[in-house]
């Protein structure tokens, strides 16, 4: 299957070997919401994958800041805010597509 036409090119990044393993994918869809992919098969305990997405919000606050031209720090302020915003308030709902699989 090829990759969608806005795929993320993954040249130039760390090396992938045969032990490395997707653990999400996330898509925007201008208008129509996100849709996530989540293999929790990856990592056993929940916690560790929190602790990815800690990681990986400090690594979108760098993008961010590199691409828009912001300061890092306030960029992981907004990222952590809307992230907080989004967990307190439940503002959307979230649909499983594919029960017991990758969501």
């Amino acid at each position: 299957m090829n990759e969608p036409k806005h795929a993320i090119k993954l040249e130039n990044g760390d090396t992938l070997t045969d032990a490395s393993s997707e653990v999400a994918r996330i898509w925007v869809t201008d208008g129509a919401g996100s849709s996530v992919w989540i293999n929790a098969a990856v990592l056993q305990d929940p916690e560790v994958f929190g602790y990815l997405m800690a990681d990986t919000i400090r690594h979108a606050a760098r993008a961010y800041a590199q691409t828009w031209e912001l300061d890092e720090d306030e960029a992981l302020q907004a990222i952590v805010n809307g992230n907080f915003s989004e967990l307190r308030d439940q503002l959307g709902d979230i649909e499983t597509i594919q029960e017991g699989k990758l969501n």
